[in-house]
């Protein structure tokens, strides 16, 4: 039987080979062999059904753009262990990484040594966060929670229905793909979206995305 692989993707090629190197002294390619991948083809064209760990070192690259390859991976195979290394600090993002399915997260602060536990970590199945992140994602989620937290103005006045087309934006969903799901004409999609960003008086798409995550009006 096939044993299946660690795919490390990155756009840097010397990177990946320091990584497949650091990972081969500490004994990981005698279980798994290591391959990289460096194009957005290639990472858009992997097999995962073939990958136990899937390692993305995004520290040059927007991390929201790959949300939808990692819904497909984890759907495609939901064994897949999926490790994300990125200098973005944006706890929002990074609870949405998580509510996706990866295993680990590892912040501009992570050494070799928390590199190491979170394989160790995603091999038996748990979460690791790197120790400055996890800090700064608990006090994120402790103040969601806060009772006294407001809403942003505007977000009350959203309908039910231009909540779902904003949770549908916030996946990166395009406004056909949205018409589809909800089964209503695209002409009603960018009437939905117009309304939104009237009534928050946001003036285009990318500040209207980020605008709803950092306000947490998305799941």
């Amino acid at each position: 039987m096939m044993k299946k692989n660690i795919t490390i993707y990155g756009n840097h090629q010397f990177l990946l080979e320091l990584m497949r190197d650091f990972l081969d002294a500490n004994g990981f390619s005698k279980l798994h062999p290591i391959f990289l991948v460096s194009s957005s083809q290639e990472i858009e064209q992997i097999d995962v059904a073939k990958i136990e760990f899937l390692i993305l070192n995004l520290t040059a690259e927007n991390i929201s753009e790959k949300f939808e390859l990692i819904d497909k991976w984890l759907l495609l195979n939901s064994e897949v262990k999926i490790i994300v290394l990125s200098k973005n600090s944006d706890v929002k993002i990074i609870k949405r990484l998580f509510d996706k399915g990866i295993k680990a997260y590892l912040g501009k602060n992570t050494g070799s040594e928390e590199f190491l536990k979170s394989i160790q970590s995603a091999k038996k199945g748990l979460v690791y966060i790197n120790e400055d992140t996890k800090n700064d994602l608990f006090n994120y989620i402790c103040s969601v929670n806060d009772p006294d937290r407001e809403k942003p103005s505007g977000a009350d006045e959203l309908t039910a229905r231009e909540m779902d087309v904003l949770n549908l934006i916030c996946e990166g969903l395009r406004t056909k793909e949205i018409a589809e799901k909800l089964f209503i004409s695209v002409h009603t999609v960018e009437s939905h979206k117009r309304n939104i960003m009237l009534k928050l008086n946001i003036n285009n798409s990318s500040r209207l995305v980020k605008y709803a995550i950092d306000n947490s009006l998305v799941k």
